[in-house]
C-alpha cells in the first residue's frame, strides 16, 4: 500500500492505463478496468519465479517478508 513517506517504485502507479489490475510491489490496485482474475496455483508460482511480491492477477500476496 502506497504512504505518504513510503512510495512504491513500481512504474505501474505512474501509468494512465496500467497493463495489470494490481501492482506487484505493494499489492495496490493500478488499472480497475481490468477484472480480478482467479488464479492457479501454477500461476501464483510463476510470479514467485518472477519475484512478484503480489499477483498481479488477483492480488493475494505470494511471498511473505521475514
Amino acid at each position: 500500500m502506497i504512504t505518504r513517506g513510503n512510495r512504491c517504485p513500481n512504474l505501474n502507479h505512474g501509468r494512465p492505463n496500467a497493463p495489470v489490475r494490481f501492482c506487484p510491489a505493494c499489492g495496490d490496485v493500478v488499472n480497475r478496468d481490468i477484472p480480478v482474475r482467479r488464479c492457479k496455483e501454477e500461476e501464483h508460482a510463476k510470479r514467485r519465479r518472477e519475484r512478484n511480491k503480489y499477483c498481479v492477477n488477483c492480488g493475494e500476496l505470494l511471498i511473505q517478508e521475514r
